[in-house]
């Protein structure tokens, strides 16, 4: 993934995600079946993992579910509340959002499938300034920045070389382990004059992705696919609900291109820049990037969106 450089006074921005996932490490079933669901929690009755192991701040993990009608939801695994030899409570902030009984799982010897996979931390993918060249500073306004979008709120977080950790802006606590799910996007201010470069590996998602869109209010949508698509084959119009026509009065995204902030609109028929006649269905959203929604709904709740798996193996 690559960072435009920038200036101490003018920082630019990137916007940037990591599409690949790691391979677990842990003891026990990192595939294998549910035979239980609570509104927050998911069993496996012969996981046979290590208690807490799922569960540590530093190395967190993400279960994602593999069929069914709810393949291709990620949830992170709480640090909070300690896996079991069978259980993982998945983290709440997303139990705030969701109600796992409420997304068809089923239970049993032919149950619906999951896989567990590592997550990534700040830490884990941004680093030091000595192995990655992020610039650190005494303050904010002397690093590069990064920030996360979550809970409807954007949280900012940059290097602190007197303690030689992340911080968060604000409060300053410390934020080297605060997770980056491989569904998540960053908006990256870099203030250091040189481009940065983070490489990732992994393995391609297999599965569809479902994700959650707030009804209202923005969603921080990452390009989860290590390949490129058009705006038709992101299928944003066709979450439900999703409201087209004039740009005035429809939802939109917003993509940066160079610097500079586009919106794009579904007009019924096909996707339009604002501002611009002519059609923008095959305007590419590049491998490893992110984009904006913007929904002018006033429902609290969220919808999902269902993106099938965009290559063959």
């Amino acid at each position: 993934m690559n960072v435009t450089p920038g200036t101490l006074s003018v920082p630019e921005i990137s916007l940037i995600s990591f599409p690949l996932t790691g391979t677990a490490s842990a003891s026990g079933q990192m595939i294998g079946r549910f035979t239980a669901v609570t509104p927050n929690s998911l069993t496996n009755s012969s996981a046979g993992w290590t208690a807490s192991a799922l569960s540590t701040a530093a190395t967190p993990h993400c279960i994602r579910i593999t069929s069914g009608a709810a393949e291709g939801r990620t949830f992170l695994i709480s640090t909070q509340a300690p896996n079991t030899s069978t259980t993982v409570t998945i983290d709440t902030d997303e139990a705030s959002l969701v109600d796992l009984t409420s997304l068809g799982i089923a239970t049993g010897p032919s149950g619906d499938t999951y896989e567990i996979i590592p997550c990534d931390t700040i830490s884990s993918i941004f680093g030091t300034p000595a192995t990655t060249g992020v610039l650190g500073g005494t303050t904010f306004r002397e690093s590069d920045m990064l920030m996360l979008f979550t809970q409807g709120t954007w949280k900012e977080f940059f290097y602190h070389t007197p303690t030689a950790r992340w911080v968060r802006v604000v409060p300053q606590i410390a934020a080297n382990n605060v997770p980056i799910r491989p569904d998540a996007a960053v908006l990256y201010h870099r203030r250091g004059s040189a481009p940065l470069s983070f490489t990732v590996s992994g393995r391609v998602p297999s599965t569809a992705r479902q994700v959650a869109i707030s009804n209202s209010g923005v969603t921080f949508l990452a390009a989860s696919w290590p390949v490129d698509q058009t705006l038709l084959q992101t299928r944003i119009h066709q979450i439900p609900g999703w409201i087209s026509g004039a740009f005035a009065t429809s939802d939109y995204l917003m993509v940066l291109v160079s610097g500079t902030w586009r919106e794009y609109y579904y007009d019924g028929a096909q996707w339009k820049r604002m501002g611009f006649s002519s059609s923008s269905n095959n305007f590419i959203i590049p491998a490893g990037s992110a984009v904006i929604l913007n929904k002018r709904g006033t429902s609290p709740a969220a919808t999902t969106l269902t993106q099938p798996v965009p290559y063959t193996f």
